[in-house]
């Protein structure tokens, strides 16, 4: 059951929720699909056997040579929620852990598709898929999912695989939806070579959320010894806090998280980084502007 502070900070992000978001996490989203529709794509030339109704008169007059317009295919669309669940989640060094931020964000694209009457869906995984939720309509429907989020505790799955994650992904998407990928993206897979994932990014619209917490990023200043200890294997390492130390742990998290933003990047994907310790709204918010835009 959620508690009763997360609760209300939860009504909060519904406000603010209807007041900014409604328009700019969606607005009139077109298919990555070409074909039959009203939104403009680009100009082809004509060619034998188009459609005659698609010809540009205008841009034909002007270029000397007969033109017709590309649009996207209109099509109804979801939105799926695919979060890590791991043990991982519930690492925390600041005012709330993971798996909190993970409810906000969740509670946050579960009212935007509330106040823009589309169905939203859920999957939670682990090294295994542990939720599946049909998307649906409604806020009890709404409030089911983030309960059941919030109530899910791993038992003997504890570490993080995102294959098995991808595979029920690929196949529960019969239609195009956009798909939010919710992780700390601490897993040994390369999901990027794989056919899978591909398959997705090509008739979907995935949009991963990367989370951070502040020690994921750099060491405490201080002296002395640290004690860390993986939350999803158990393996403990005690680590000096050094200045040499802080920077190998530092830059060792850089290139990681650098090769991972790199992927994005070659996919053509919209992704956005959040820690623990930032405020969330305004940079979904900002993300939903330029996805706009």
């Amino acid at each position: 059951m959620i508690p009763g502070q997360i609760e209300e900070n939860l009504h909060y992000i519904e406000l603010f929720t209807k007041k900014k978001i409604r328009n700019p996490l969606i607005g009139n989203h077109i298919s990555l699909l070409k074909g039959h529709g009203y939104d403009f794509w680009d100009h082809k030339k004509y060619e034998f056997g188009d459609d005659t109704r698609k010809i540009d008169w205008n841009a034909t007059a002007r270029m000397g040579y007969t033109l017709i317009k590309n649009t996207h295919e209109e099509k109804d669309i979801d939105i799926f929620v695919a979060a890590d669940l791991s043990n991982s989640m519930n690492f925390v060094t600041g005012a709330h852990s993971k798996k909190e931020l993970l409810l906000y964000i969740t509670a946050m694209l579960a009212y935007s598709a509330l106040s823009d009457h589309m169905r939203i869906g859920f999957l939670g995984f682990t090294d295994q898929v542990e939720i599946e939720i049909e998307p649906k309509k409604g806020r009890a429907h709404l409030w089911t999912l983030l309960n059941r989020l919030w109530d899910f505790t791993p038992g003997k799955h504890t570490t993080t695989r995102i294959m098995p994650a991808l595979e029920r992904l690929r196949q529960r998407l019969s239609r195009m939806s956009i798909v939010f990928l919710i992780s700390d993206f601490f897993f040994q897979e390369n999901m990027f070579e794989e056919v899978v994932f591909k398959q997705i990014v090509s008739k979907n619209d995935l949009i991963p959320i990367i989370l951070n917490d502040p020690l994921e990023t750099e060491l405490p200043e201080g002296q002395g010894f640290l004690r860390l200890r993986d939350l999803e294997t158990g393996q403990q390492q005690c680590i000096r806090l050094s200045r040499k130390n802080r920077l190998i742990y530092s830059e060792h998290l850089r290139q990681q998280r650098r090769a991972l933003i790199t992927q994005f990047y070659q996919y053509g994907l919209d992704f956005q980084e959040i820690k623990t310790d930032e405020s969330f709204y305004e940079l979904l918010y900002s993300l939903f502007l330029m996805r706009k835009r």
